[in-house]
């Protein structure tokens, strides 16, 4: 049975990267947890417009995506490029991320921001407010909702896009 303290879920700062703590991690490579934590960290927390290197196009980032490259994070991590690949393949097989390749980089998307973010007042919305709670089975798996969230294509239009339905547990990631 799941203790009362392994229910609900916790926010971080993005000021966690100033801990010292976390700078001392620079010296040595990233687990994968760790991977994990420094993508909610970069995700974007609203919108916001850059403009692709190579093709100097606009590129409309949402809440819940950061643009990159796998380059850039395997330097970050301190790891090889294909061992990023094979994380990143991991995390979309399990629906934590969904990953877009284009010739500006890659933007991670990551699954269910908004839920994790934003407390619920019903199935797709939400309420800005700094507190909410998630539920998870008795057995430590975190099931996902559906939950819907305007996506902008590749022309610049908004279009509706649905999650799919599914869960993951620690056992997942070992």
């Amino acid at each position: 049975m799941a203790k009362e303290k392994d229910k609900g879920w916790i926010k971080l700062t993005r000021s966690l990267v100033d801990n010292p703590l976390w700078k001392a991690t620079k010296k040595e490579p990233f687990d994968k947890r760790s991977a994990w934590i420094d993508l909610l960290l970069m995700a974007n927390h609203s919108e916001r417009r850059i403009y692709g290197a190579n093709t100097g196009k606009p590129i409309i980032i949402q809440p819940g995506q950061l643009h990159t490259s796998m380059d850039h994070l395997a330097s970050r991590w301190q790891w090889s490029r294909n061992k990023g690949i094979r994380y990143f393949k991991q995390l979309s097989e399990q629906g934590m991320i969904e990953v877009d390749g284009t010739p500006d980089g890659t933007t991670v998307t990551i699954v269910n921001w908004d839920f994790f973010q934003y407390e619920r007042t019903g199935v797709g919305t939400r309420v800005d407010t700094m507190d909410g709670t998630m539920d998870g089975t008795m057995d430590g798996t975190q099931t996902r909702m559906y939950i819907s969230r305007m996506n902008y294509n590749k022309n610049g239009n908004k279009n509706a896009r649905t999650r799919e339905q599914g869960s993951y547990s620690e056992d997942d990631f070992e």
